[in-house]
């Protein structure tokens, strides 16, 4: 009838003071170690890859030999289109990995002592009496970009034919030189980013997929603080990131993608 009361709906919505938010940041890490948090490895997926491979366990829904592959959130990447990189810290490493795809044996680090003692493969690998090859690597923790300005922690490493990629991405970086105070002066590598994107590649001993590396903002471009959104913030957790790393308060994951390349 006309005349009768409505009852309203008993709501169970509690009212919420985003105060409350505010009081708990940073509290979704506490009790959490470099042990407890783990650095993905960037690599790039090649034909014989498990995450290409539709009869595979490790199989990747819509993964295609020259995506670039985040192996802890276990997603990959359009190769052509490619990511936007932060690099932060870089060294060379010596790292053994146990034949037939085994896996990781030991990171040896940045002295090449642990190659005196290899036999040399027919070629220039080097091969531990164990069998297993240790292979000069050029590594760079950097920051993944993504289009909001997230950035997000991770090791990418390049080896064998992929070294020659290392030293012009060094060059790239030891080269730029901006102006202040009115000096050129070399800034810090995450001044500026970086396009990867992977490309075909071959020999007379096979083919496989590489990297490619483009500067983002050159030197009169006011580098990522100018250029991408939220950069003041990327540089400044670069900078803190950086010496994390330096302090070894950075855990890496030891699984890596089958990128072996010639």
């Amino acid at each position: 009838m006309a005349n009768d009361v409505v009852k309203k709906k008993e709501s169970n919505v509690v009212a919420f003071d985003e105060s409350i938010l505010l009081e708990d940041i940073g509290s979704g890490s506490e009790g959490m170690t470099k042990d407890d948090v783990m650095i993905p490895r960037l690599s790039i997926l090649q034909q014989m890859s498990d995450q290409v491979n539709k009869r595979h366990g490790s199989y990747i829904d819509g993964a295609e030999p020259g995506m670039i592959m985040d192996n802890v959130a276990n997603v990959s990447f359009d190769g052509e289109k490619g990511i936007t990189v932060v690099p932060i810290s870089y060294r060379r490493a010596h790292i053994e990995w146990k034949p037939d795809r085994g896996g990781l044996v030991n990171d040896h680090g940045s002295s090449s002592d642990c190659l005196e003692s290899c036999q040399r493969g027919d070629k220039g690998e080097y091969f531990t009496s164990e069998g297993n090859e240790i292979v000069p690597t050029g590594e760079y923790f950097v920051f993944v970009i993504d289009g909001d300005g997230n950035h997000t922690p991770a090791l990418l490493s390049m080896s064998k034919s992929q070294m020659k990629k290392a030293k012009q991405w060094n060059a790239m970086i030891s080269r730029l030189m901006i102006d202040i105070n009115g000096k050129k002066e070399n800034p810090a590598m995450f001044w500026t980013s970086y396009q990867l994107t992977t490309v075909p590649e071959s020999n007379d001993q096979g083919s496989w997929f590489g990297w490619s590396v483009k500067m983002n903002h050159d030197a009169q471009s006011g580098g990522i603080i100018q250029n991408l959104s939220n950069g003041k913030n990327i540089y400044l957790e670069a900078r803190k990131f950086k010496k994390d790393v330096q302090s070894g308060n950075v855990n890496v994951s030891a699984e890596s993608v089958d990128d072996d390349v010639m």
